[in-house]
């Protein structure tokens, strides 16, 4: 069983996946028909929800700007402080929901988040997540399953590409499976957080009986999920067997031999050179305009050791690559005439954070050409058109500087 009917919500600005999460469970919570008479519902729900966080904060006077602002391209809004329990605060004073928030070393057991889940029960977690590097991120669980051996956890995820002009407009983050034992992992070697809220109920039923967590006695590994590139491949092509996962037929999927190397850098890491977090994506296209991906880690190889990779998960696509079959290449402002090669990939992809902008970069001696695979005119980003890193350098200076100085003062 799993959380049936949750919504799919994208967040409107990359720092408040939170916000976002929040709007998904009040919606869940209420459903739609009561949902319309609750104040304020009628503005965007996550300028709602964040301005009650300036309340919290007692800091509202001095943002009513970014508020007033909101649905402008910007930056500067918050990511929230561990340790302060802004979902359960924000969630009783905006929407009436009852909730309990907890925060922990690490993520809740497979068998905890399964209770909750197999009881049509939602969690939200907040924690260091694949492909984001500023912070923690939140997602809200509503699926575990085991397949071919492999523990996965089913995440709404509110981050999405902004391939759109009004920020405001309404539209889908992503879904993804992801495997708990790497997630596991990751949230054990980098210093995190994790917030975990659960327990989602309207005050007017709040003594009802609430579903203890129980983080306790995490089970053994059933696999660790490391090889080779084909051994990962095979393992995802048994996920689609019962038609379940992202409920695409088997015979319809296409998966690609070409191994993507994606980069992921915040902003001011990018201009100082710095470096980047790495993935490794496999496509599997299910249709013309469909496309997912595979995420692999990779433990490189060493003089004694061959190179190990790691299924990580897998996610609905930020981008189908049908739609990139060709691009304007310019180096030294010269046009190349040279193409998109999808099978012997010829490019990598970088994404950057906050401010979701993602871009396939193409090398030609020491020069990076960089194509936008985002679409945001109004800081001088379009789609396909290339840039150069002095390029993107201007338009991030410009369009982040709230940002950029706030990584200046946090190093």
């Amino acid at each position: 069983m799993s959380v049936s009917n949750f919504p799919n919500i994208r967040q409107v600005h990359s720092t408040i996946c939170w916000a976002a999460c929040i709007e998904m469970v009040a919606r869940f919570i209420h459903g739609q028909s009561d949902f319309d008479h609750i104040p304020g519902s009628e503005m965007p729900l996550q300028r709602r929800i964040l301005k009650e966080y300036y309340t919290i904060e007692g800091s509202l006077d001095a943002n009513l700007a970014m508020l007033t602002s909101f649905c402008e391209i910007g930056d500067g809004y918050p990511s929230l402080r561990p340790e302060k329990k802004y979902y359960q605060e924000i969630l009783k004073k905006v929407f009436g929901i009852n909730a309990k928030q907890r925060f922990q070393a690490n993520i809740p057991s497979f068998a905890s988040l399964r209770r909750y889940t197999d009881a049509g029960k939602p969690v939200v977690l907040g924690m260091k997540y694949p492909g984001i590097v500023n912070g923690n991120h939140a997602v809200v669980v509503t699926h575990c399953q085991i397949s071919e051996g492999v523990k996965l956890i089913r995440v709404v995820d509110p981050f999405a590409s902004q391939q759109r002009t009004d920020i405001c407009t309404t539209g889908p983050g992503k879904i993804a499976y992801l495997d708990y034992n790497s997630l596991y992992n990751r949230n054990e070697q980098e210093p995190a957080l994790v917030s975990v809220t659960t327990n989602f109920l309207k005050l007017a039923v709040t003594l009802q009986a609430m579903m203890p967590l129980d983080d306790a006695g995490l089970e053994p590994w059933d696999m660790q999920n490391t090889g080779g590139i084909e051994d990962i491949r095979n393992l995802v092509m048994g996920f689609f067997l019962d038609e379940s996962i992202f409920r695409v037929r088997l015979e319809d999927l296409k998966v690609r031999e070409a191994v993507i190397t994606s980069h992921y850098q915040t902003l001011t890491a990018f201009l100082n050179n710095g470096q980047a977090e790495e993935l490794k994506l496999l496509k599997v296209l299910a249709g013309k305009k469909e496309s997912l991906e595979i995420m692999i880690s990779e433990k490189p190889a060493t003089d004694k050791s061959a190179a190990v990779f790691e299924f990580v998960g897998i996610r609905e696509s930020y981008f189908t690559d049908e739609n990139v079959a060709s691009v304007k290449l310019k180096f030294g402002g010269h046009g190349t005439g040279r193409h998109v090669n999808h099978f012997e990939p010829n490019y990598t992809l970088l994404h950057l954070q906050p401010g979701d902008l993602t871009f396939m970069v193409f090398r030609q001696g020491e020069e990076n050409c960089y194509v936008s695979l985002s679409n945001l005119p109004t800081i001088g980003v379009h789609y396909k058109e290339p840039y150069t890193f002095e390029e993107l350098q201007n338009i991030i200076l410009k369009a982040f500087p709230k940002y950029i100085e706030y990584e200046s003062k946090t190093k």
